[in-house]
């Protein structure tokens, strides 16, 4: 038998699940958005001819660029860490990055599955919460409705999806 308070609880761990979801999407956003800034840095650094260059645009940021020539033995200063900056050649440096990219990749890879797993998770108990509305409304038809209609509301709200979450057959409502 299917009570309001086990309905709760479903609720409540639905509501979590969601919450760990959009967390989950935020640190995706942020590390595409760094694997796509570090991208354009080694396509920049490897563009740079070993005999050197003249003219070379270097941003600052704010839109502010200079214009540099770039010698045959110029390096690169690379934060290393911890506000830890190292020189190194333009060639050890475009390395260093494409390393940090590898994994920045790993752990993007890891948190799309860890989102899997949770919008999974959420589905289940969906399909378990609407499983026990159906139960509880069969038991007590004629009584108000098990959870209160700002309870209810909380649970099916239709939140945005973003481009990573997919739905069964559309939108994934718990009033299905």
């Amino acid at each position: 038998m299917v009570d309001r308070e086990e309905l709760q609880r479903l609720a409540r761990m639905v509501d979590l699940n969601r919450q760990k979801m959009e967390r989950i999407e935020e640190q995706l956003s942020r590390l595409e958005a760094i694997h796509q800034d570090q991208s354009h840095v080694v396509r920049a650094v490897r563009a740079i001819p070993d005999e050197g260059a003249e003219n070379i645009l270097v941003p600052l940021g704010s839109g502010v660029q200079l214009v540099v020539d770039v010698q045959s033995d110029a390096g690169a200063v690379v934060d290393i860490g911890t506000a830890i900056q190292a020189e190194m050649t333009r060639k050890e440096a475009a390395d260093l990055i494409e390393k940090r990219q590898k994994e920045i990749s790993e752990l993007i890879e890891s948190l799309k599955q860890e989102f899997d797993s949770s919008e999974q998770t959420v589905r289940s108990l969906a399909a378990t919460f609407n499983e026990g509305v159906a139960t509880l409304e069969k038991e007590t038809p004629s009584e108000e409705p098990p959870l209160s209609e700002e309870e209810s509301e909380s649970i099916t709200e239709d939140k945005p999806r973003s481009r990573r979450r997919r739905g069964i057959g559309g939108e994934l409502t718990l009033d299905d």
